[in-house]
């Protein structure tokens, strides 16, 4: 179809744990920000609610989209709840973006949360591994940290990488997450050492699983976000100036184990043999190449044809997979591309000026809203509105691309959000 979807305003709250808020609260209070900067949005306007939640374990409480929708008054108006663990953000907006392409809703609302400061950190990493195959890997002990470590092990040797290498993502992250007084470092940790973070201090970080410490790490959170998904007739009637609009969405999904990608007999037949190895993220690459595609973006200009991007860090190693699954660089050229630092602020593709999962944080149900809005701030220049100062505002940005990624590359989104 031709309709065109866009995204017309969208908050999220301070990231944080432990933080005293419900989850109505962090919806309520992200709507409320939302109409300020679209003044003509009223709840009236909802036709559709689309509702991102990753794991009721945290919060004990089954159906809890019921209560957010119930707090907000919204009797009559269809919903409900998308779960699919670290992509539960993006795999709402995709639903949300799908609903309003139909031509069924002109205007949706996107709402996320997750309330891990519920439980202790350990408790909460037993949870989250509950998204791996709990009759083997879980009862093996297997937690995300050490799926992710052994993947970055093998990437970083077969890609001629070092541990320091994958720190730059690190440290790039947690100081753009400085200027922003939302996120969970800003709010925490920094105010211990009140200058930037440096490899030497990443390396420092106590050792999680190797070659991952715990600075390569994201951050287990409590918090939410919420953004509108409406056709573009709504957008320009309501929020003109104040859109962008979605030219490319993708969602694709893998194996669950990274080591059972290996000569999967559908991977062959897309990309020819030897693609994915356990350290690719072929999911990313395939959602990453339909958003492409429906955007008009050639796979070998994708660097040079977006501007800023938002992307899932939940390890800094992760992001440095996905920096060569969406072809903007490869094995010949992605160790000059890191250490060149291209994707940090003033380099060709800055990424995660927002402060990404490392340094806004991770409250999963939330996270893929949050780089959505992120993203949507800086090309609708609100950036130096919503950030402390201008220092990650990329100005002139144009395109702009959001991706949002599950298990261990099990299931990734990626859209690309464009100015009107």
């Amino acid at each position: 179809m031709s309709r065109r979807v866009c995204l017309a305003g969208g908050a999220a709250t301070p990231f944080d744990y432990p933080m005293h808020l419900e989850p109505e609260s962090m919806i309520a209070n992200c709507i409320v920000e939302t109409q300020h900067d679209i003044p003509d949005f009223h709840l009236r306007n909802l036709q559709f609610m689309v509702y991102s939640h990753f794991s009721v374990h945290f919060g004990k409480q089954l159906a809890p989209e019921w209560i957010v929708h119930d707090h907000l008054g919204l009797v009559g108006v269809p919903h409900f709840r998308i779960e699919n663990g670290g992509n539960t953000g993006g795999s709402a907006l995709y639903a949300a973006f799908l609903a309003v392409k139909s031509g069924m809703f002109d205007v949706i609302g996107v709402a996320g949360w997750e309330t891990m400061d519920n439980v202790s950190q350990s408790q909460g990493s037993e949870f989250i591994a509950l998204a791996s195959d709990t009759r083997y890997e879980a009862l093996a002990g297997g937690i995300y940290p050490i799926y992710y470590a052994a993947m970055a092990h093998k990437f970083m040797k077969e890609n001629g990488l070092t541990e320091e290498d994958f720190a730059l993502a690190a440290v790039k992250n947690r100081n753009n997450a400085v200027d922003n007084e939302k996120s969970q470092w800003y709010r925490g940790e920094y105010q211990q050492y009140k200058r930037d973070l440096t490899i030497d201090d990443v390396m420092k970080s106590r050792l999680m699983s190797y070659p991952l410490k715990r600075y390569d790490c994201c951050l287990m959170s409590r918090g939410g976000a919420f953004c509108l998904i409406t056709s573009e007739e709504w957008a320009k009637k309501h929020a003109d100036g104040r859109y962008v609009v979605i030219d490319g969405a993708g969602l694709s999904s893998c194996t669950i184990r990274a080591g059972d990608r290996l000569n999967f007999p559908g991977w062959t037949e897309m990309y020819g043999e030897g693609y994915p190895d356990m350290t690719e993220f072929a999911a990313c690459r395939k959602s990453g190449e339909d958003a492409y595609d429906m955007a008009g973006i050639e796979y070998d200009k994708a660097l040079k044809s977006i501007d800023v991007a938002e992307i899932h860090d939940a390890f800094s190693s992760s992001e440095v997979q996905i920096y060569k699954a969406l072809h903007w660089c490869n094995k010949d050229n992605i160790r000059e591309f890191v250490r060149e630092k291209r994707t940090f602020m003033g380099g060709d593709l800055p990424v995660n000026p927002g402060g990404g999962l490392m340094g806004y944080g991770h409250p999963v149900g939330a996270t893929g809203i949050m780089s959505a809005v992120e993203c949507y701030y800086q090309l609708t220049d609100l950036t130096p509105k919503k950030h402390r100062s201008s220092k990650t505002y990329v100005k002139n940005a144009n395109t702009g691309l959001v991706n949002s990624h599950a298990g261990t590359g099990t299931s990734i989104s990626n859209f690309i959000f464009r100015r009107p």
